[in-house]
């Protein structure tokens, strides 16, 4: 992939003058306001709340359209006589999709701009979601929650990166956070209408409900922003002035410039793996494959193991309500504390909450105790899920934003693919109750380990001598 042009302390493209190819620049140009300090200085205002709402509905959507075949999973198994192993596999189309979409689309965004390939996406997954209303066989299935995966794995780390660009430094983690709890919202969207719509369209209902998305696109094409730093690398000066003027209202563009950067020579993605960033990575890969097996392993297969355990089905579906509105406080909470104690502690201490509660699941407590265990491992494992996105968006520095990102993501899919799948085999096995959530525990542990260490490391960008700062390092 060919990497946008970045701008160098000799190629730093004034804002509000003429056109880049004419203009000459001020003898210091770094002295002045850049992109990224009059967004990271401005207060928050009603166009952050704007993208922010925006923002929080596409990631309903996510949460909807993953957690909907764990609420119709049961249905399926009865109507098309599945074994847990297929329906566990058929579970993971749309988590090979969305590492497809992660790996590979996603980093499209560095050098198309973020806004166009959101909105691609959010058409793409929503008639997708929509047609799997209409399947008549697993393959059918299969095949469009593939296609639902590919758009989501580009489009989430694409709104991320959006809202981390455009937040104040000072509340960035908490509206990424704050974004990525509303999965959770999605997750809860799923299970509710499963219960109260399944009754009356069978299961087929759940995906009817998926293309009413296709609503929100008018105003996403009204009021979705792009990337200000997007378009200060790609000197589109009259649309960055607009979205900076809305950022700062008042503020004088005459002296901004393009944030520096270091002069790119390699492909975005080659620079994951250069300058003795390839552990970084691939530590960061681990974490995120850690917590999404968790998270999609337990909003795919809880209501089976729980009617497994001899609950009825409208009461097992209830327990993903409790699992995803733990993960709305774990996400919001995370990230007002990771602002204020660092990524590395609030990360461990959710990755070690998250085996904790799974072994306490295990003893099949009572009812009383079994919620708040579901409350506290979905505040820990769907949290958990938010804060390492907010993490990674502070790792990359913009020019790889959308790459390293989206590679994450990606590579995590593995662990979402393996989360599915690795419910299917346990239950095929017919462990006892307490065997299969020890099991679940596992990657908690692991993904505790991997943060340990990568949170005290720095990206690298090409031609430095030291790393580039990065504000995720440990307190």
């Amino acid at each position: 992939m060919i990497a946008p042009l970045v701008p160098t302390a000799a190629t730093l493209p004034r804002i509000g003058s003429m056109p880049l190819s004419q203009n000459p620049l001020s003898q210091n140009p770094l002295s002045q306001n850049t992109v990224t300090s009059i967004i990271s200085n401005a207060r928050l205002r009603p166009f952050h709340y704007g993208v922010v709402a925006l923002c929080s509905l596409l990631m309903i959507i996510d949460g909807y359209d993953m957690v909907s075949y764990g609420t119709v999973i049961v249905h399926l198994m009865d109507e098309w006589n599945m074994d847990p192993v297929t329906a566990g596999t058929l579970g993971s189309a749309a988590l090979v999709g969305m590492l497809i979409g992660g790996l590979f689309v996603a980093p499209l965004a560095d050098r198309y701009g973020r806004r166009p390939l959101m909105l691609i996406c959010v058409t793409v997954a929503s008639v997708a979601s929509f047609s799997c209303a209409f399947a008549g066989a697993p393959a059918q299935l299969g095949i469009l929650r593939l296609v639902v995966g590919v758009s989501l794995g580009a489009l989430v780390p694409n709104f991320t990166a959006l809202i981390a660009e455009l937040a104040p430094r000072t509340s960035k983690a908490l509206l990424v956070t704050f974004v990525s709890s509303f999965y959770s919202v999605g997750g809860i969207a799923a299970a509710v209408f499963a219960i109260n719509v399944e009754p009356l369209w069978t299961w087929r209902g759940v995906f009817y409900v998926a293309g009413l998305p296709l609503l929100l696109l008018p105003v996403l094409l009204r009021y979705l922003p792009e990337s200000p730093e997007f378009l200060a690398i790609n000197g589109r000066q009259d649309k960055l002035e607009a979205v900076l003027s809305k950022v700062d209202p008042g503020r004088d563009l005459s002296d901004v410039v393009a944030t520096p950067r270091p002069e790119v020579r390699k492909a975005p993605v080659a620079q994951l793996f250069t300058n003795g960033n390839a552990l970084n990575s691939f530590l960061i890969w681990i974490f995120f494959a850690m917590c999404m097996l968790l998270s999609y392993g337990l909003n795919t297969w809880l209501p089976k193991l729980m009617q497994t355990a001899g609950y009825a089905l409208s009461s097992a579906l209830w327990t993903l309500v409790v699992l995803n509105l733990g993960g709305i406080a774990g996400a919001i909470f995370g990230g007002w504390l990771a602002d204020r104690w660092s990524y590395r502690n609030t990360l461990i201490t959710y990755f070690s909450l998250a085996s904790l509660s799974l072994v306490g699941l295990s003893f099949d407590p009572a009812a009383a105790l079994l919620n708040v265990l579901l409350f506290v491992a979905g505040a820990a494992t769907i949290g958990a899920l938010a804060i390492i996105h907010a993490f990674a968006v502070e790792f990359y520095p913009t020019e790889v934003r959308s790459t390293g990102v989206g590679w994450a993501a990606g590579m995590g899919r593995i662990g979402a693919i393996g989360g599915p799948t690795l419910g299917g085999a346990l239950l095929a096995l017919h462990l006892p109750f307490q065997q299969n959530f020890l099991a679940v525990a596992v990657p908690g542990v692991v993904g505790a380990v991997a943060v340990a260490i990568v949170a005290k490391r720095k990206f690298r960008s090409p031609r430095t001598e030291s790393a580039a700062p990065s504000p995720v390092l440990a307190s």
